[in-house]
């Protein structure tokens, strides 16, 4: 790993960190104390590999393999892991566009079994991607590729606008995904 990559990936934890301690201060009072924020970390990813054997799982994305990857490619990368006690309960990884206007969330996964959490986890992650957001002086934040209409009715609860993207077979370079957005 080249040094400016070191320089930016503990600069941007810094921001990172920042933005989780801003979000659990402004959690409701009922979870001050029993929620804590953090970054994806070695243990978190343990906790998370029990979430594929579970039936009830949304999404198949490979947490450790995955996460490996896009933490070493995107330094600027927003990550959260939501923890009740000792219960992992969510994870979530995005990144800010190239000149920092925009943060994108690519990738959120709520417990599939006994969250104690459940119906909180978005709302949670929402609070600390917008934190991270501002803090990078993005204007914009954006929910990636929504799998069903139901996340998209679901996220639009919080003031996300839908915007359909077009999946054109025959050129590649025309395709435009299709992401919810709030500007901040």
């Amino acid at each position: 790993m080249q040094a400016t990559h070191l320089d930016a990936e503990r600069r941007y934890e810094q921001l990172r960190l920042e933005a989780r301690k801003l979000a659990e201060a402004s959690l409701p009072p009922k979870y001050k104390g029993v929620i804590s924020l953090k970054g994806i970390d070695s243990h978190s990813l343990a906790r998370a590999k029990a979430w594929k054997v579970s039936d009830k799982r949304q999404v198949d994305w490979e947490w450790t393999a995955g996460y490996n990857v896009y933490s070493l490619r995107y330094p600027k990368r927003f990550e959260l892991a939501i923890w009740k006690s000792d219960v992992l309960c969510g994870l979530s990884i995005g990144r800010p566009s190239y000149n920092g206007s925009r943060l994108r969330i690519d990738f959120v996964e709520r417990a599939p079994d006994n969250c104690p959490l459940r119906g909180q986890v978005m709302q949670i992650n929402l609070l600390a991607a917008e934190a991270y957001a501002l803090g990078l002086g993005a204007d914009e934040l954006r929910i990636m590729h929504p799998s069903n209409q139901e996340l998209v009715n679901y996220y639009s609860r919080y003031g996300y606008k839908y915007v359909k993207g077009s999946m054109g077979l025959e050129d590649v370079h025309e395709q435009k995904p299709h992401y919810l957005y709030k500007r901040l």
